[in-house]
């Protein structure tokens, strides 16, 4: 016999399920069958992948480095599918883009011009896997200290900018009028938060109000940003805000002493498609465009101008 696809796909299921029985179910086979094709690839290798037990099988070290290879190719034969199906496309294909919806979206949709599709996407993880898969060929993703991206070999990534998080609050508060506010001065207050999710946000900023003494009350979660600013003016509660975009009557927008509330904003694509030839053109006109943006929030002008600029575009 020769090794098929299909006796790839079947070690890989067996190792994935850890049992002959989960393997046929998630291959629409019969145990049987499994059993039967699982002895034909293991006599024509000359020894075991797997050890047999009561409780299921696992992969002897023969059978870790053939399920290895075996991961390697499938995601190969994956790639050269997706390379071929673009080949055969239009040589004008849209650049399929998704992202957070950040402002360096909006600048990258504008720096692709027109032969673009986009959608926004919050979800890290559905991010990844929609460039792991190819049904995307760029991102723009969020990171936040403490939860890593884990990106496939085959998708790179750059850092667009380093943002720090303002903090918003009523006009009434006793720090609105200030240049810039410490963390621990908030620690009486009640926040809004968005809803947590899987970027890491809500634990990086548990962590940080930790380490500045106290532990947030957060009395409201909402993940729209006009109901957060309405919520800062109407109940007093205080907000986490990015530092770009206007400020509405009512509520102040504060650098944080120390900028200990960051987020980093990536660039991530498909090293096979086409648009990984422009990455470095991209990726300056969405500095360009986000350098503009600075320019229209006195406040974040200011802090940019006042050493932040280093801090939010260092490596």
């Amino acid at each position: 016999m020769r090794l098929e696809v299909r006796h790839l796909e079947l070690v890989v299921a067996i190792a994935d399920c850890g049992s002959l029985r989960k393997a046929a179910a998630r291959l629409h086979l019969t145990q049987p069958a499994v059993t039967t094709q699982l002895k034909r690839i293991e006599d024509h290798l000359g020894g075991a992948l797997f050890l047999r037990a009561a409780d299921g099988v696992r992969l002897t070290p023969t059978g870790q480095d053939f399920v290895q290879e075996a991961r390697s190719m499938l995601t190969q034969l994956v790639s050269l599918e997706r390379v071929t199906r673009r080949n055969a496309q239009s040589d004008n294909a849209p650049t399929r883009l998704a992202g957070i919806p950040a402002y360096h979206f909006g600048l990258l949709v504008g720096a692709l011009k027109d032969n673009v599709t986009s959608r926004t996407i919050k979800e890290t993880g559905t991010l990844t896997a929609l460039l792991t898969t190819g049904e995307l060929d760029i991102a723009v993703m969020r990171r936040f200290p403490g939860t890593p991206l884990a990106l496939p070999p085959n998708v790179g990534h750059r850092l667009l900018t380093r943002e720090p998080l303002f903090a918003g609050v009523p006009d009434h508060h006793p720090h609105a009028h200030s240049s810039e506010i410490g963390l621990a001065a908030l620690a009486d207050d009640k926040w809004v938060m968005p809803e947590p999710d899987d970027s890491g946000m809500n634990a990086h900023f548990a962590r940080e109000c930790a380490a500045a003494g106290f532990e947030q009350r957060i009395a409201h979660f909402s993940s729209e940003a006009h109901v957060a600013l309405t919520l800062i003016r109407e109940s007093g509660a205080v907000c986490p805000l990015y530092p770009v975009g206007g400020t509405p009557p009512g509520v102040a927008r504060l650098p944080i002493t120390g900028n200990p509330l960051v987020r980093e904003v990536v660039l991530a694509w498909r090293t096979d498609a086409p648009v990984a030839e422009e990455v470095d053109d991209l990726c300056e006109q969405v500095a360009a465009g986000y350098l503009r943006l600075v320019e229209e929030s006195d406040v974040y002008a200011r802090w940019w101008h006042a050493g932040g600029a280093e801090f939010a575009l260092s490596p």
